[in-house]
C-alpha cells in the first residue's frame, strides 16, 4: 500500500527518492506523506476511495496523520462511514461527514444525463427517476442505460430500478455482517435494530439502508416505521451468502433477530424466524403469550414459513394450530389442504379435561380454530364455557393473571363480541382488567395496549347494557388503536353509542359507515350492522339502507356467518326484523323470521344472550303492526342487571300496547323498563314507532316521572321522525326499472337480455334483486307489489 501510494504522490509531482519498503509497515505511510508537505507549499489532500474497507491499521495512521501533521488532510468515501467516525473520535481528530444527500445526484446533475441519453425526456421523467433511485449514481446511471422507455413514460419504481443489481459486497465486514443479519427478515422496525446494535447504529442503519437502494421505509398501519427491502435483491442477497454462509449462522442471525422482536413487541417477526428456525418448541411457548396479536397478523411472509411444517406436528402444538389457522387463506372456511384440515377436525373432537386453567388453555385454542374454520356453533359453544370456567373460578386471576391467560381473554373477547354476547364480553373484561391494573407488571407483550383494549371493551359493554361507566370513563392507556379489526370495530361502537343517546344520528351513521367501510368483513360484525341501521332507519335514509342490504346483507358471508344453522346471530335477526318492520326490506320476511326463531332448538341459542329472544319476539310482533293483547312483562324479563335493556324491553313493550290500544299499560311498562338507567340513555327502539306514538308516551308521563326518563324519551321526536309511508317508497335502480318492464310485458329472461344488450346471467341478478327488495316469491307478488308501490 506504501508503494501505490508513493506512486500516486510522483504523479500528482512529489517524487520519492526512496523505496517505501516494508508494505505492511503502515508507519510507512506517515514517512512519505510528511515528505511530501515538506515539498510542497500547498495543502496535500489524500483521497481514498472506499476507506472503511482499508485494513483498521492503515485506516488509523491515515486518521492520525490527519489530526496530527500540519498542511494534510484526508477526504474518504465509505460503505460504513460510522466505522471512520468511530476512529476519528477515539483519535481526537476532528472529521465532517457529508450524508447521501450531498453525495446524490441532483436534480440538474440527473437532468444532464438524461438529455445525454434520453434528448426528449421531461422534467416529468428526471422526477420518476430520482423518486426510484434516491439519486443514487449508480442506480441513477443504470435505470437510464437498460430502462429508457420506463424513464420517459414515468413508470420507472424502486423494485425494479434494483432487479438484479447486486452491490459490492467487499470489505465494510462489519457493515455487511449487520446486513446479512437483517436480510433474514422482509422488515423491520428501528426499534429492533435499537435492540439489536444500540441507538447509535440503529438510526445510522435505519437512514442508511434506503440510501444504498436496499429498500424502502413507510409508516405501518399501527404507526410505526418499518424498512422494507426491494424482494428482488433481498433474493439476490441471500443467494450469494448462501454459497459463503453456514447454515449454523444463518440460524444465529434469526435466532438474534427472534430475541429483538420479541423485546420491541414484534411478535409476528418473532415468530416468522422461530419457525423457519425450525424451533417449534420455542415457537409453540412463545404464540402461547403472543396469540392475541398474532391473530391480525400479516399473514404472507408467516403464512409462508408455516406452510413449511409438516401438519402431523402441528397436531403437537395447540397454539401454533391456532395460529396457521388464523392466517389461512379464506378464514372462516376449512382449510384446502386436506391433512390440515384433519389436524383441525380431530383437535376439535378431542377432550377437554384437566385443572381449570388446563382446560381454559385448551378451551381458547378450540374455539379459535373452530371460528378460524366456520364451525361457529362449537366456537360459541367454547368461549361460553371459557368465560363460565373464568366467572366460577376467580381465584385463577385473584393472585395474578398471566400472560397466556391475558392473550387468551381478549381473544375470547373479540369472538363473544362477532358471536354477539355482549353480557359475557363485559364479565370477562372486568374479571381480567382489575388484577391487571393493580399489577401491570403482569401484563407482557404489547402489555399498553392489551390494557387499552379491556378497557374499551368495559366502556363498550357499559354503552349497550347501560352499565355503570363511572370506573372506566377516565381511564385512558394509550391513544387509540385502528389497525387492529377488534379495536376498529370496537371503537366505533363506543363512538356511535355515545353519539345515539346525544341523539346525534348522523354522527353515528358516519363512524359506523367509516369502520365498516375499513373493516375486510363487516358482516362478521353484527353489532356494528345494528348500530348503523338504527341510525339510518332514524335518519330516513332509504337509498343508504337499500345499500346496506345490497353491501353487506347480501354478502355471503352474512348468510354464513349470520344464518348459521347452529349458531345464528341475534344482533342479525334484530337488525333484519327493524328493516322490515321499518322499510319492508331484508333477507327474510318478518314471518319468516318470527317461524326461524320459533324453531330454534335451545341448543342453538348459545350465541344468544338471555334477553335475545324476547327482543326478538317484541320487535318482530311490532312488525306485526299490532298486539293481540296487551303486554305486561315481569320485572325479571326487564333485565334488572342491564339497565339499557330493560329500557329498550319496556319501549317495545310500550309501543305494541299502544297498538292493541292500551295506552296506560304501555306507558306503566315504559316506566318500569327505564327505572334502573343510570345516565341519558338513548330509545333505539323509538325508531319502530310512529311521530304520533312517541309524543303520546311523551305526554303520557306522569308529573313525577325522574329526570333520566323524561330527557331519555325526549330523543324519541328524533328516532321517530320518519314515516311509514316515506320508509315504504321503494326505489329502483334504472337497470331494474327496464328489468321489471321486461316482466311486466311477459319476456322470458333471454329475450330481456337481448333487449338490453346484457347477458342472461346478468337479467337473472337484477331479477333476484326486485323479488327480494319487492318481498315477492313469485312473478305474480312482484308484480301487484310493484303496482302497489306505484311502479
Amino acid at each position: 500500500m506504501a508503494r501505490l501510494l508513493a506512486y500516486q504522490l510522483a504523479l500528482a509531482g512529489v517524487p520519492q527518492d526512496e523505496d517505501p519498503g516494508d508494505e505492511t509497515a503502515w508507519s510507512a505511510l506517515s514517512h512519505l506523506l510528511a515528505t511530501a508537505v515538506d515539498a510542497v507549499d500547498t495543502a496535500v489532500v489524500l483521497g481514498v476511495l472506499r476507506m472503511d474497507e482499508l485494513p483498521i491499521e492503515a485506516s488509523r495512521e491515515l486518521i492520525r496523520l490527519a489530526g496530527s501533521l500540519a498542511g494534510f488532510s484526508l477526504v474518504a468515501t465509505a460503505v460504513d462511514a460510522q466505522a471512520l467516525v468511530r476512529e476519528a473520535v477515539a483519535g481526537d481528530v476532528g472529521y465532517q461527514l457529508i450524508g447521501d444527500r450531498d453525495l446524490a445526484y441532483s436534480h440538474i446533475e440527473t437532468a444532464g444525463l438524461l438529455s445525454e441519453h434520453i434528448p426528449h425526456a421531461t422534467d416529468d421523467t428526471v422526477r420518476a427517476v430520482l423518486e426510484a433511485t434516491h439519486g443514487i449514481p449508480a442506480l441513477v446511471e443504470r435505470v437510464i442505460s437498460l430502462f429508457p422507455t420506463e424513464c420517459v413514460a414515468g413508470t420507472i419504481d424502486p423494485a425494479q430500478a434494483v432487479a438484479g443489481w447486486i452491490p459490492d459486497r467487499q470489505g465494510a465486514k462489519e457493515f455487511w455482517n449487520e446486513v446479512r443479519q437483517l436480510a433474514q427478515a422482509s422488515r423491520f422496525s428501528a426499534t429492533l435494530l435499537t435492540r439489536m446494535f444500540g441507538r447509535e447504529r440503529a438510526a445510522y442503519l435505519f437512514d442508511r439502508l434506503p440510501r444504498m437502494g436496499f429498500g424502502a421505509v413507510a409508516e405501518s398501519p399501527s404507526g410505526e416505521w418499518l424498512f422494507r427491502w426491494y424482494p428482488v435483491l433481498r433474493q439476490h442477497l441471500l443467494l450469494n451468502w448462501h454459497a459463503d454462509v453456514s447454515t449454523e449462522q444463518f440460524d444465529a442471525d434469526r435466532a438474534a433477530i427472534a430475541d429483538a422482536a420479541a423485546a420491541s413487541s414484534d411478535p409476528e417477526l418473532a415468530l416468522t424466524m422461530l419457525v423457519a428456525n425450525h424451533s417449534l418448541p420455542e415457537a409453540e411457548k412463545f404464540c402461547d403469550a403472543w396469540l392475541w396479536e398474532l391473530c391480525d397478523a400479516s399473514a404472507r411472509h408467516l403464512w409462508t414459513e408455516m406452510t413449511g411444517i409438516d401438519p402431523q406436528l402441528l397436531a403437537q402444538y395447540p397454539s401454533l394450530l391456532a395460529t396457521a389457522t388464523l392466517l389461512q387463506p379464506g378464514r372462516g372456511e376449512p382449510s384446502t389442504d386436506a391433512a390440515v384440515a384433519a389436524v383441525q377436525r380431530e383437535f376439535l373432537s378431542g377432550a377437554i379435561t384437566g385443572s381449570v386453567k388446563a382446560q381454559m388453555f385448551r378451551l381458547a385454542k378450540a374455539a379459535v380454530v373452530a371460528f378460524g374454520t366456520g364451525e361457529l356453533g362449537m366456537a360459541t359453544r367454547a368461549v361460553v364455557r371459557w368465560a363460565g370456567l373464568l366467572e366460577a373460578h376467580p381465584e385463577e386471576v385473584r393472585d395474578g393473571v398471566p400472560p397466556e391467560l391475558v392473550s387468551d381473554g381478549l381473544l375470547v373477547m373479540r369472538m363473544l363480541l362477532q358471536l354477539d354476547r355482549i353480557d359475557l364480553v363485559a364479565k370477562v373484561a372486568r374479571t381480567l382488567l382489575w388484577p391487571l391494573r393493580r399489577q401491570p407488571n403482569l401484563v407482557i407483550g404489547r402489555g399498553d395496549r392489551r390494557l387499552s383494549s379491556l378497557i374499551g371493551a368495559v366502556k363498550m359493554t357499559a354503552i349497550l347494557l347501560g352499565t355503570s361507566r363511572a370506573d372506566v370513563s377516565t381511564m385512558e392507556v394509550l391513544p387509540r388503536q385502528y389497525h387492529r379489526e377488534y379495536d376498529l370495530a370496537m371503537n366505533a361502537i363506543v363512538d356511535a353509542g355515545e353519539a345515539l343517546d346525544r341523539g346525534d344520528l348522523a354522527s353515528a351513521e358516519a363512524f359506523t359507515r367509516v369502520a365498516s367501510f375499513r373493516l375486510p368483513r363487516p358482516a362478521e360484525w353484527s353489532v356494528l350492522v345494528y348500530l348503523r341501521t338504527i341510525a339510518l332507519v332514524a335518519l330516513g335514509d332509504r337509498d343508504t339502507l337499500e345499500e346496506l342490504i345490497d353491501e353487506v346483507l347480501g354478502d355471503p358471508r352474512w348468510e354464513a356467518w349470520q344464518h348459521h344453522p347452529e349458531a345464528p346471530g341475534m344482533f342479525a335477526l334484530l337488525t333484519e326484523s327493524l328493516l322490515q318492520s321499518s322499510i319492508q326490506l331484508g333477507p327474510r320476511s318478518s314471518a319468516e323470521i318470527s317461524a326461524f326463531v320459533k324453531a330454534l332448538p335451545p341448543g342453538a341459542q348459545h350465541r344468544w344472550s338471555p334477553w335475545g329472544k324476547r327482543m326478538l319476539e317484541a320487535c318482530v310482533l311490532v312488525g306485526a303492526g299490532a298486539a293481540r293483547g296487551p303486554m305486561v312483562p315481569t320485572d325479571e324479563e326487564l333485565e334488572p342487571d342491564t339497565p339499557r335493556i330493560g329500557w329498550h324491553l319496556g319501549l317495545i313493550s310500550a309501543i305494541n300496547n299502544l297498538r292493541a290500544g292500551e295506552e296506560a299499560t304501555a306507558v306503566s311498562v315504559m316506566l318500569r323498563g327505564g327505572a334502573r338507567l343510570k345516565y341519558q340513555t338513548a330509545p333505539w327502539p323509538m325508531v319502530l314507532a310512529t311521530r304520533e306514538e312517541a309524543v303520546e308516551l311523551i305526554e303520557g308521563l306522569p308529573t313525577k316521572t325522574s329526570s333520566l326518563i323524561r330527557s331519555s324519551l325526549s330523543l324519541a321526536r328524533g328516532y321517530a321522525g320518519v314515516e311509514p309511508r316515506n320508509r315504504s317508497r321503494l326505489r329502483l335502480a334504472e337497470r331494474e326499472m327496464e328489468v321489471l318492464d321486461g316482466v311486466r310485458r311477459g319476456l322470458t329472461n333471454t329475450a330481456i337480455a337481448a333487449e338490453l344488450f346484457v347477458s342472461v346471467n346478468t337479467v337473472k341478478f337484477h331479477r333476484a334483486n326486485l323479488y327480494r327488495k319487492l318481498n315477492a316469491t313469485s312473478r305474480e307478488e312482484l308484480l301487484a307489489e310493484a303496482l302497489r308501490q306505484g311502479l
